[in-house]
């Protein structure tokens, strides 16, 4: 009990504390103001007390005219002697009493004069009073909202407070986990270095040992051969019906029209029984082994001849195909590019099964010859090196990848894009590739360093892409802008542009290099003349329907004609010179996405989304 005393006293003991110092505050503001009104009252309360008595005087003393009056009436009426003496005694007095009353009146205007400035410095203290308060209130509310405020930021403070240790402690246990993920990385840096190597060594222990192999088997051929070349000269011509080797008759190892069999036949028809024409026939011999030795490694990326087999396309005649004659089942997905190789011989599709695959026309039919693996997604594009050597894929994996033709290894792995490669080409030679992207840039490989050498920002995504001359400069891209960009590698910007209506889907190069057919998105393909960079017609046709943004559009071997498949299964192909639609053929169920034209100009093949590769002819 006691206790709580003390406490209820102890608040009151404060609250009179608060507000004797409040009042202290409040007061100290205004104290000349109050003084000033203090003084004004009093000043009001003397004047009202000196007019009440000049008042009271007034009356006294127009109460004392009249009893002069009175008097005065009186004595006029008793004595008429000492009227004179008393009345100017009177008058005296009165005019005495008048000047008086005079003065007392001019006091009083003077005094309510007073009190009517009184009164209004009153009233304009009372309304600077009022005006004192309404700002104190004011100034009273606004420091409670300060206060309130003040309050909030000394929580908002703590609060941040201990955001900012909690953030520091966070940032303590980042540090640490990436000082360990830092350590992890140089071990695992560390580790693939010594993979790398281990494999480097490997992998010369294998070519070391492949190469071993191969010179064993080159010298066993051509051992076996100068026996074979030694024999055949020194023994007479047999009869035709025999077939063995030792009689004269080719090797049918060896391909038809080869060197080798020339010799035999040549060997057995004039059957020389010198020692010097046995001499010359193991020396071409010895040279011819030498030759296939040294064509044997294939690792490296030497430019070669022209690949064997690819007719003189300048004097091409193309036959317009109208029958299917082989249709197989490509992939496992959509088929998005087909490609003949420059001689004919090989056909390479790629597809959504991250496969790119190669086929052999043997009777016009599609043999399946290798299956090429490597990709991470699906192959966009192909395209094979003009010696036949290499076999290019672009892949949605945001990488190009170049396969060896001869024995189907995996060269190289180009990446580097951030989106997927739509596009990819030989620059010039086999040693260089261009490659386009969905990231909005054209990235030029070298294959003998095996690094980027330039990267190109086209300012748009490339769906399609083709290289117009052998020196390797020149490089036409296709964009999802409606724009065709023209580059020269040795620039740093673009040459010039031509912008079309529609999305840009593929572009392709005729074989003189003057004019350019595009695909677009528009349902249209364009012919642009290089010379004069414009277009100068459009191929399109009632049904015609691009189905994808990398429908591919091609030129005949010739030329003459340009092909292109719709989204409804059927192919389109169109005269050059007339602009008209020369034939429409039909085999297809889906969408047809990509057609290349055999060299000789005497097939066609076509691939969809179906999984079908087609194969034409006009016969």
């Amino acid at each position: 009990m006691a206790a709580s005393g003390s406490e209820e006293g102890g608040w009151k003991q404060t609250l009179l504390l608060r507000l004797r110092d409040r009042n202290r505050v409040q007061t100290h503001f205004f104290a000349d103001v109050i003084h000033a009104h203090n003084k004004l009252f009093e000043s009001a309360d003397t004047l009202k007390s000196q007019n009440v008595q000049l008042q009271l005087q007034t009356e006294r003393l127009k109460q004392d005219k009249l009893d002069l009056e009175v008097k005065v009436l009186d004595t006029s009426a008793n004595s008429g002697t000492g009227k004179g003496e008393k009345t100017q005694a009177l008058e005296q007095k009165l005019f005495k009493l008048q000047e008086e009353l005079t003065e007392l009146h001019r006091r009083k205007g003077e005094n309510s004069q007073q009190i009517i400035d009184l009164n209004s410095a009153l009233q304009e203290k009372e309304k600077i009073l009022t005006e004192k308060e309404n700002k104190l209130l004011d100034t009273e509310t606004h420091l409670e909202a300060l206060k309130a405020e003040c309050r909030n930021l000394e929580q908002a403070i703590l609060e941040k407070d201990a955001l900012h240790q909690a953030l520091r402690d966070e940032h303590q246990a980042l540090q640490m986990t990436f000082s360990a993920l830092e350590d992890k990385l140089r071990k695992t840096q560390a580790e693939n270095q010594e993979l790398v190597e281990r494999w480097l060594q490997q992998k010369s222990r294998d070519a070391d040992k492949m190469n071993f192999e191969n010179d064993q088997m080159a010298r066993k051929r051509q051992a076996k051969l100068q026996r074979e070349l030694a024999e055949a000269a020194k023994e007479p011509s047999l009869p035709l019906t025999d077939k063995s080797p030792e009689n004269g008759q080719p090797d049918p190892t060896a391909p038809s029209g080869s060197p080798i069999n020339k010799i035999f036949n040549s060997s057995t028809s004039e059957a020389p029984a010198n020692p010097g024409h046995v001499g010359f026939i193991e020396s071409i011999a010895g040279l011819l082994a030498g030759k296939k030795r040294s064509s044997s490694h294939d690792d490296g990326f030497e430019p070669q001849t022209s690949a064997a087999g690819a007719p003189p396309r300048h004097y091409v005649t193309v036959t317009l195909p109208s029958t299917a004659v082989h249709k197989a089942d490509g992939h496992d997905g959509e088929v998005n590019a087909v490609r003949f190789s420059p001689s004919g011989r090989i056909v390479a599709t790629g597809g959504t099964d991250r496969k790119l695959k190669l086929w052999e026309v043997m009777n016009r039919k599609l043999d399946s010859k290798a299956v090429l693996t490597g990709s991470n997604a699906g192959i966009m594009s192909v395209e094979f090196d003009p010696q036949e050597n290499y076999i290019l894929g672009a892949s949605n994996d945001f990488a190009s990848r170049v396969w060896s033709v001869a024995d189907y290894r995996l060269r190289h792995t180009l990446t580097g894009h951030s989106g997927r490669v739509l596009a990819a080409k030989f620059l010039g030679d086999s040693s260089r590739v261009v490659s386009g992207s969905h990231d909005r840039t054209l990235k030029v490989w070298d294959l003998r360093s095996r690094a980027c050498i330039r990267t190109i920002f086209a300012g748009s995504s490339c769906n399609d892409l083709v290289t117009s001359d052998l020196s390797g400069t020149n490089i036409i891209s296709g964009h999802f802008d409606k724009r065709i960009r023209f580059w020269d590698t040795r620039a740093e910007s673009s040459a010039n542009e031509i912008t079309l209506q529609g999305k840009i889907t593929s572009v392709d190069l005729s074989l003189d290099n003057k004019y350019l057919l595009s695909c677009s998105r528009d349902d249209s393909l364009k012919l642009i003349d290089l010379r004069m960079n414009q277009v100068t017609g459009t191929f399109c046709a009632d049904g015609f329907k691009v189905g994808c943004d990398w429908t591919r559009a091609i030129f005949s071997p010739d030329a003459q004609y340009v092909v292109a498949g719709s989204s409804d299964g059927s192919i389109y192909i169109w005269n050059i010179t007339t602009f008209r639609l020369e034939k429409t053929l039909k085999e297809h169920n889906s969408s047809v996405i990509a057609c290349s034209w055999h060299p000789s100009g005497v097939m066609m093949v076509s691939c969809d989304k179906n999984k079908k590769v087609t194969l034409w002819s006009d016969f």
